[in-house]
């Protein structure tokens, strides 16, 4: 076949020339993401009651719908959190399960589950989670100067009803949500000495302001040959309208506006939204799912521009961009990639000496590189993070191909084969073990693909990337490299005809001469303490063992980042103009930029649950990522001096690789439950907590609990007094929140009508209401007060109630890395002590021991596939062990040199340690084929050990080298891909270059102990 080639190549050339075309043309359209598009295997149940506490919510909505979804087929694990007012239930499916079959089961459930929920229950409303939801970035709009003549509520209008829409016509956005925007309200306040004088009760304003507001709608009249439409109208569409609404009272026709004050006014915030301590307005941009990234910076940036100069009051600022970490991490990726092609080249031309050699090497791995980025096109597979470090990893190994295979080429022309000769028989040699060897490698990424969970889903994308560079270099190197060679070099170069291969030999550099004398006098030594050597070699399996047991596992690696999301609960009824200045008080100097979301927010895509009045989410941004730890602590510590009751908690930032991975979850989770599974009396809860955190040394954060103010209708004396349950009602709704009752219809605008009291104290609102009794016989119905009907108390409860599968629990999380399991048994001790409660436990440690469990058994799978297609290519059952032999040295100084560099066992290390098991074993390959070609021309079992060293010895060396160069950029960038890849890195460099040592000296000393009979044959 080679030589099929090398006479035509020409075509060979040309054919090459136009896949290379074709493949630029393709990279230029391949989508560009920061992770793979994935569907995320969560579904999230969102659930209102208004005016419902958290315990009626749980007890009579969430309980009864949650039993249902736990029969949601492929479900993984169920979770509620109940507020006053809302409950998000979460739904986690297990890999595999389809998303959109399931996103229908859970609505099917959900309307199964609807004739045992209240009949006043608002369907819940399912949302599957979507990577394309999560926003791309996020548009604040502030005043340069409060004072100045524009207004924030002008500001606002100009947000929602300009800035959104002209945004929401670009073709690459989706949608725009907004929150910060203030509501309105036509607010009807009563003047109960006026209405007592008049005889007129809160009850007849809200008939008149419902009877003044009705639209009977369109109807037709027939005239002649004409047909008509005739509208009849009484709709409230001013504040005039509302003040002039007409009552009859006692003989007399008067207007509303008499005796209530009628105003258009903001309604009463229940969240704030800032933006470096200024009130912003805050628009999430979320892009269309096909639609290109860069694309839509720029229409983004232009729409800026032109709404900066039209109206210079307002300032507008981009926060949270996942495109710039886009951006730059693909960037760095890219440089790393091409850093990587010149450091293998720079690798080439010092070992080869020839700039020929060198040359076409480079070549034929970037015409490799196209060819692979041609079969992303074709496999729709996008350029993200995760695949482009599979092609840096590919790299490494796609260079093994090509320099084999021009090495191999090149030691036929010493041996004196005319230049024809010597590229058909070079290339022909390399053909089955390049095959092999390639194949044991994609062995070890074929398992990672059927891990469970995400993770599975979202490597396959690098298993792809690398096994598509392998196919590439493959093809390139047993067909294109020997036409390059074949043209390039020069044909008068070739050693004669009829010199030894001694002489040949002598003619190499005098740098492999030197690599000859040394691997000689290693290799002596390697026999002379042989014994040691094997010994030693068989020790590391234990200690392999021993190092996984005694380094911290982690789903994850740890990514540095510049931002950080502080939750803070202060657990104190405060109002939201109190929490908006405890949270202006923690700004700080260090970060370059803030934002807050303060209460309830109005974003409509968010599943996470609204902030209540006494809670606040910050965002800050600091100059670099080691700014971010000092910040935290500063926080921590403000908060913890002045206001001790409050919970702080730090977390990442909510971009697409978090919401995937779910990083901040609680390396433990403890669930405390009473035993008949209700959550159990409040103080005895809070006082077994405070217990559990002196037992473990830990300092737990107190039980969020919100304190309550209970008042109770007595209804035996609304019985006594004949006053209607309903009327009592009506005025605390009318005293205490606003009753709305009505809508203003002002054309495109629809503001709600509500009759509310004064501000007012508790005492004084229950002090100064009245309700009125039922019409006595005469007519006559008498003013009672509001305070004789009811007696005011106050309690406390669990601010959210947390419940799973197996009920209610108060979960408990603790970061004790390394202490783990001693922490769970004082755990379980302290709570089996209490007598009442009992515990469970979830957590990273329980999903991270799960995950190395599931990597192990992959590691092995890996290894038996790796050995039944060595026993294919030697035709031996033995010789395979031989090489796997290396993989428990290569694995103990992979542990070795994370542990060294302060990495951990992570997703990452693991999976490179696996790929190292596959690549590492292909010198050995190399070396034992060698081998048995000169045994089967009868050279004697030492010297064909030897001569095999000597003529692998550069392949060898400059393949491993090729590769550690290849990783090595990753170790000093700092964008999230290299960070995500450098355990990866560190563990395969460790490997590599131990690995190297065993494959040229360790190996071939167990080679001869089994075939050492054969010495004297």
């Amino acid at each position: 076949m080679v030589r099929y080639l090398l006479n035509h190549r020409i075509a060979v050339i040309m054919a090459f020339l136009a896949m290379v075309i074709l493949g630029c043309v393709t990279y230029t359209t391949l989508p560009v993401s920061l992770l793979p598009d994935i569907d995320i295997p969560h579904i999230t149940v969102q659930v209102t009651g208004d005016n419902v506490s958290a315990r009626e919510l749980e007890n009579t909505v969430v309980t009864p719908l949650r039993r249902q979804l736990m029969q949601v087929g492929g479900l993984g694990e169920i979770k509620s959190e109940t507020r006053d007012g809302s409950a998000i239930i979460s739904l986690t499916m297990d890999y595999g399960v389809n998303t959109d079959l399931a996103f229908i089961e859970v609505n099917e459930k959900i309307d199964a589950a609807m004739n045992s929920l209240p009949k006043t229950v608002t369907r819940p409303k399912a949302v599957k989670a979507s990577a394309t939801d999560i926003p791309v970035l996020y548009l604040q709009m502030t005043l340069r100067d409060e004072n100045g003549r524009m207004s924030f509520l002008d500001m606002s209008g100009i947000a929602e009803n300009i800035v959104r829409r002209r945004l929401e016509q670009q073709p690459e956005i989706a949608m725009v949500d907004i929150t910060g925007v203030p509501g309105k309200v036509l607010r009807v306040t009563p003047d109960l000495d006026r209405m007592t004088q008049a005889g007129v009760t809160v009850e007849d304003l809200e008939s008149a302001l419902t009877a003044n507001n009705v639209e009977p709608g369109s109807m037709s009249v027939r005239d002649g040959y004409y047909e008509y439409n005739i509208t009849v109208t009484n709709l409230l569409r001013s504040v005039g309208d509302v003040e002039r609404i007409k009552l009859l009272k006692g003989g007399k026709i008067m207007e509303l506006g008499d005796f209530a004050e009628v105003s258009l006014t903001n309604r009463v915030p229940s969240g704030y939204s800032l933006h470096n301590s200024k009130r912003a307005v805050t628009l999430a941009i979320i892009k269309h799912g096909e639609e290109s990234m860069d694309a839509m910076n720029k229409a983004l940036d232009s729409t800026i521009k032109y709404f900066s100069d039209r109206y210079p009051e307002i300032e507008f600022s981009k926060t949270r961009s996942q495109t710039e970490l886009l951006d730059f991490t693909i960037s760095n990726l890219e440089q790393n990639l091409i850093l990587g092609l010149l450091l293998v080249f720079v690798v080439c031309l010092i070992f080869m000496r020839s700039a020929r050699s060198s040359f076409i090497i480079g070549l034929s791995i970037i015409v490799g590189v196209i060819l692979t980025f041609l079969l992303f096109y074709l496999f729709n597979v996008s350029i993200n993070i995760i695949s482009m470090a599979g092609l840096i990893l590919a790299v490494g190994m796609m260079i093994d191909n090509s320099v084999i295979v021009t090495e191999n080429i090149t030691q036929f022309r010493h041996r004196g084969n005319g230049l024809m000769n010597a590229c058909v028989k070079g290339t022909n040699e390399m053909i089955t073990p390049m095959l092999s060897s390639s194949l044991t490698t994609v062995a070890v990424f074929v398992p990672l693909i059927f891990m469970s969970g995400i993770a599975g889903a979202i490597f396959s994308d690098q298993a792809f990337s690398i096994t598509a560079g392998l196919a590439a270099s493959y093809i390139v190197g047993i067909t294109l490299l020997p036409v390059l060679y074949y043209l390039f070099e020069n044909k008068k170069s070739g050693i004669k005809e009829g010199k030894s291969a001694d002489s040949n030999q002598n003619q190499s550099p005098a740098s492999h001469q030197s690599f000859i004398s040394l691997y000689d006098r290693g290799m002596d030594f390697c026999f002379r303490h042989k014994w040691t050597f094997i010994a030693s070699t068989l020790l590391t399996v234990p200690l392999c063992v021993v190092m996984f047991m005694l380094m911290r596992q982690e789903r994850m690696p740890e990514i540095d980042s510049n931002e950080t999301i502080v939750r803070i609960d202060w657990n104190e009824n405060i109002n939201l103009d109190t929490n908006r200045s405890r949270v202006e008080a923690l700004s700080d100097s260090a970060s370059v930029e803030s934002s807050a979301y303060i209460g309830m927010q109005d974003y409509m895509l968010s599943s996470d649950f609204d902030l209540s009045t006494s809670e606040a989410e910050l965002y800050f941004k600091t100059s670099g990522p080691e700014d971010i730890s000092p910040l935290q602590n500063r926080i921590a510590d403000r908060i913890r001096d002045k206001y001790p009751s409050a919970t702080v908690s730090f977390h990442k930032t909510g971009n697409i690789f978090e919401k995937i991975f779910s990083s901040d979850e609680a390396d433990i989770e403890a669930r405390i439950s009473n035993r008949n599974k209700d959550a159990g009396e409040i103080d005895s809860l809070a006082s077994l907590c405070g217990r559990i955190g002196e037992a473990t040394g830990e300092s737990l954060s107190p039980v969020p609990l919100r304190r309550q103010i209970d008042i109770s209708v007595d209804r035996t004396l609304l019985a006594i007094y004949n006053v209607d349950y309903s009327e009592v009602q009506r005025a605390l709704r009318t005293a205490f929140k606003g009753n709305t009752v009505s809508t203003l219809r002002s054309y495109q605008e629809y503001t709600p009508i509500e009759i509310s009291g004064r501000e007012q104290s508790v005492g004084e609102i229950l002090g100064n209401a009245f309700v009125r009794s039922r019409a006595d016989k005469n007519g006559v119905r008498t003013e009672i007060p509001l305070r004789s009907l009811v007696t005011v108390g106050h309690s406390r409860d669990l601010k959210t109630i947390t419940a799973g599968v197996a009920g209610e629990y108060v979960p408990i999380g603790l970061e004790v890395p390394g202490r783990e399991a001693k922490v769970i048994e004082t755990i379980r001790e302290t709570v089996a002590a209490d007598g009442s409660h009992e515990v469970e436990f979830a957590g990273g440690f329980f999903s991270n021991a799960r995950m190395m469990r599931e990597l192990t058994v992959i590691l092995l799978v890996s290894v038996m596939l790796m050995y039944f297609i060595l026993c294919a290519q030697f035709e031996s059952f033995l010789q395979p062990l031989i090489v796997l032999l290396e993989i428990p040295v290569d694995t103990f100084f992979a542990l070795l040199a994370l542990m060294i560099f302060g990495q951990t066992l992570n997703l990452m290390s693991a999976i490179g340690i696996i790929v190292t098991c596959g690549i590492v074993v292909n010198d050995s390959i190399l070396k034992l084929d060698a081998i048995n070609e000169l045994r089967k021309g009868g050279m004697p079992l030492s010297e064909a050990i030897h001569t095999a060293g000597r003529r692998r010895l550069r392949a060898i060396i400059m393949t491993s080298l090729t590769t550690v160069f290849a990783m090595l950029p990753v170790l000093f960038t700092s964008d999230m891909g290299s960070e995500l890849q450098r355990p990866l890195a560190i563990a395969m460099i460790g490997s590599m270059v131990v690995g190297t040592i065993v494959s040229i000296f360790v190996i071939p000393l167990f080679y001869w102990l089994i075939y050492r009979k054969h010495e004297n044959k």
